[in-house]
């Protein structure tokens, strides 16, 4: 049974919500049969409509924009399908569960596992079918008792071995409780193993003004955290265990802003997030999860999973990093700063700084070194939106004194978008940063370029070629005159294996004085952090 999504069963959905009819058992067999038809039925209805119309914008979720206009219209009018909050809740606005019965719902954040059907043990049809990395159940209403599930990749024979089978699952009289299928099923250390965490939830009311949330380390390949909320360099909590928790009464954090998530392990800071801004007594698990070993733009990268009490949820990517590269040829040492924050500080021609930073756009000033970020900037210019998961590039490039036929010093940022599906190959891109006119790209042979060599034909400044992949070996590559074959500058540019690599070509054809002569930088970003050289002539 694949799981229906959005609009098509929105009113079968609400209406069921509505009645809320309990589910009479009799005999054992009959019971069993019932509580297993009951958790597919529910939870393939419940998985039909995930929005959060508050939020929508800001996380990386499934709803759609035309579900969560829908949800919007429909909610607190008379004449709407939408929920009868007096039918379902008790006084204070919390969902109430019949007599003799506890909730029950499923998040899945293992990374690796891909799509899964979960089975309650002993049945030969999927309680819930592909539920996919990342998404969340409805709660269901389930007798007070014990439950065993099986998990199997979806689509898998039911006679086969499960990936995971649980213990038995005591749902007592009342309870709220999350399975969190987390952990990673390709893990060879059983510490990282796949499996099912049993979540009670106990929230305590929330204060006028605040939202709560419980942490859960289900991130499979990273240590132990700790974890500053607001990234003020103070500890709120401290040591928590891979596939620990902060607690069933979650945590106390301000509402109607954004929340910043800093996360340390061993005393340095790993990386971090910004939430959207939660709903005032808001109640949410926040679940790291994904893989330290990816990309943080990756599906499987590390991040946080937000799931809230109505099945919403969406998955918060890391904080964007910037790499700020001085490329300009009479530039002086150099502050690169946001406001009163310095982004790379007294960097010369050649070298890089990184820097981890909020999601947005910023003004960048660049300053003479040491500045202090204050005082009179030598020149200013704005980012693109910087986004969540991704991480750039920031050249400074142009020269600092008048030229008519030299660009201006200024900042250009790149992103980083290499292909991760070269295999061996390496990935090359070519950035024109450099005071020279347009450019012609090529492996040389017989000291020039063939039109058939050709890797990037009228490339001009500050532009990028389109990406190159390329066998690991070293090419000697020219740089020409656009429209002529003999080049400038011979270069022999390394390309490794798995290699994804930014190649600058920086300095000024003709230096004068002290201005730095023409120069190929290559901009190392497979892995962290970003390393620059210069490639040998």
């Amino acid at each position: 049974m694949e799981v229906v999504r959005a609009s098509a069963c929105r009113d079968v959905f609400a209406n069921r919500i509505r009645s809320r009819s309990p589910v009479v058992f009799t005999a054992t067999g009959g019971r069993q049969e019932s509580r297993i038809m009951k958790i597919r039925t529910v939870i393939a209805l419940g998985l039909c409509c995930f929005t959060l119309p508050a939020l929508g914008g800001c996380f990386d979720a499934g709803a759609s924009a035309e579900a969560n206009e829908d949800e919007a219209e429909s909610e607190g009018t008379g004449d709407s399908d939408g929920v009868d909050a007096d039918s379902d809740d008790d006084d204070d606005g919390e969902p109430m569960i019949p007599a003799g019965q506890a909730r029950l719902r499923v998040v899945h954040s293992s990374p690796d596992a891909g799509p899964v059907d979960v089975y309650v043990a002993g049945t030969e049809t999927p309680a819930i079918a592909n539920l996919a990395y990342g998404e969340s159940t409805e709660y269901l209403d389930l007798d007070e008792g014990d439950y065993a599930f099986e998990v199997r990749r979806a689509g898998a024979s039911p006679f086969g071995e499960p990936v995971f089978a649980t213990e038995p699952l005591t749902l007592s009289e009342g309870a709220t409780v999350t399975a969190l299928a987390a952990g990673s099923v390709e893990a060879t250390d059983p510490a990282a193993a796949f499996r099912v965490l049993p979540l009670v939830e106990d929230f305590t009311d929330s204060e006028p003004g605040h939202a709560r949330i419980r942490v859960i380390h289900a991130g499979a390949d990273a240590p132990a955290v700790d974890l500053d909320l607001g990234d003020d360099d103070s500890i709120e909590l401290a040591g928590l265990a891979r596939f620990a928790d902060s607690g069933e009464a979650g945590i106390s954090v301000p509402a109607g802003e954004s929340l910043q998530v800093g996360v340390i392990a061993d005393g340095e800071r790993v990386t971090a997030f910004t939430t959207p801004a939660l709903p005032e007594g808001a109640q949410l698990l926040v679940i790291a999860t994904g893989l330290l070993g990816r990309l943080p733009r990756e599906a499987d990268g590390f991040s946080l999973l937000a799931v809230f009490p109505e099945a919403p949820y969406g998955f918060i990517r890391q904080n964007p990093i910037v790499y700020t590269l001085h490329a300009s040829p009479d530039g002086p040492e150099v502050d690169v700063c946001a406001g009163n924050e310095a982004w790379a500080n007294h960097i010369t021609f050649g070298t890089l700084e990184g820097r981890q930073v909020r999601p947005g756009a910023y003004t960048l000033d660049i300053y003479t070194a040491p500045s202090g970020c204050a005082g009179a900037a030598v020149v200013s210019d704005d980012t693109p939106e910087l986004e969540a998961g991704e991480r750039y590039m920031v050249v400074a490039t142009g020269e600092v004194e008048d030229g008519s036929d030299e660009p201006p010093l200024q900042l250009v940022t790149y992103r980083e978008r290499f292909s991760l599906d070269a295999g061996d190959d390496a990935v090359l891109r070519l950035v024109h940063a450099a005071s020279a006119p347009e450019v012609d790209v090529g492996v040389v042979t017989d000291d020039v370029i063939a039109e058939g060599n050709l890797l990037a034909q009228g490339l001009k400044w500050p532009e990028q070629s389109e990406e190159i992949e390329v066998t690991p070996l070293t090419y000697p590559v020219g740089v020409a005159a656009a429209g002529t074959e003999h080049p400038l500058a011979t270069f022999h540019i390394p390309a490794e294996v798995g290699a994804r690599t930014f190649v600058v070509a920086a300095g000024d054809l003709s230096p004068e004085g002290q201005e730095v002569p023409f120069r190929l930088l290559g901009v190392d970003t497979t892995r962290e952090p970003w390393t620059v050289a210069t490639i040998a002539d």
